[in-house]
């Protein structure tokens, strides 16, 4: 009888956990893996999309649930605090309302996804690691940014399923972090490899066969430069309409912009001019051009810089400088 009152205690408890919770309160449990294959067997009905669950072979596709990863209270205020801060701007608004719901970003990462909602639609993300992987308690914002497809997004994963014709099939998808910018989908199914991108859902050239992924399957130090701690807030911003990089194209033959400090681009930022970031991602195996829509500066002096992919995202300035060059 008292171990049948204690399993029961026990399903409730996790039960509630699997659920969204609001920002003033958001908790998720720390019980699951820190692992993120989503798996998937031939034989469900394809009417919804995939699963994120972690390290659990799931009927494909399924409605998406939470991977409740998460239970510090530090981590709790760290994501209420940058929300508070972030929801002030232009385009987040609706986060003032939102709920979050998390995902690991893989085993060693010390990262995870966590993904914002308000009124039952996505809008927005934040990618958060450990400051430092020694001490659990103490994160950094990495990224973060708007709209209604945020990074890892289940929807756009299985969009891009459904276009490679797999959900009739046995496939795993892993997410993979590097930096921001290269974020992917690794999708397997039998022998067939593919990857896709963690934002817009492209799938990407077979770059597994050559160096182009070497290192994807951990972040790389070098180009996480953030330091962003929840304590610090925006202190300057600027917010510039969304344009075509596609319309004028001096960044396949022109020469791009030298700035000899970043209070020089921020000034021209602050003038509206019209710039275009193109990065080389995945050891210049691709080039994507994007649309600068402003930055947000914080109080330790960081800049990320706004670009326009399926929504704003907000890159560490210093990532940015290191991946790829910017065009008038």
């Amino acid at each position: 009888m008292i171990k049948s009152t204690l399993w029961l205690v026990s399903l409730v408890i996790w039960t509630s956990l699997m659920l969204p919770l609001p920002l003033s309160n958001a908790a998720v449990s720390s019980s699951v893996p820190l692992t993120t294959a989503v798996t998937s067997s031939p034989n469900a009905a394809a009417s919804t999309a995939p699963s994120a669950s972690t390290n659990v072979t799931v009927p494909a596709p399924a409605p998406v649930q939470p991977d409740n990863s998460l239970s510090s209270p530090s981590l709790m205020d760290a994501i209420k605090q940058w929300v508070q801060s972030i929801s002030v701007k232009p385009g987040y608004e609706a986060w003032k309302q939102a709920t979050w719901t998390s995902q690991p970003l893989g085993p060693g990462t010390h990262g995870w996804i966590v993904l914002l909602q308000s009124d039952g639609k996505p809008v927005g993300y934040m990618v958060i690691h450990a400051a430092d992987p020694n001490n659990p308690t103490k994160y950094r914002l990495t990224e973060y940014g708007n709209g209604n497809t945020p990074l890892f997004s289940m929807q756009t994963l299985y969009q891009s399923l459904v276009q490679l014709e797999l959900m009739d099939t046995s496939y795993q998808a892993d997410r993979l972090y590097t930096s921001p910018l290269q974020a992917v989908w690794k999708v397997t199914s039998g022998e067939n490899l593919y990857y896709i991108d963690g934002k817009t859902g492209e799938i990407l050239p077979p770059l597994a066969t050559d160096s182009g992924m070497q290192g994807l399957d951990r972040p790389n130090e070098e180009q996480l430069f953030s330091l962003l701690k929840p304590e610090h807030t925006i202190t300057a911003s600027v917010q510039l309409p969304e344009f075509d990089p596609y319309e004028r194209l001096p960044w396949v033959k022109g020469t791009p912009l030298q700035y000899e400090s970043t209070s020089a681009l921020l000034k021209d930022l602050d003038l509206q001019k019209k710039l275009t970031y193109t990065a080389q991602l995945y050891r210049n195996k691709v080039t994507v051009p994007l649309a600068v829509t402003g930055y947000h500066q914080w109080s330790n002096n960081e800049v990320f810089l706004l670009l326009e992919q399926a929504g704003q995202r907000a890159i560490p300035y210093d990532t940015a400088f290191k991946l790829g060059k910017l065009y008038p």
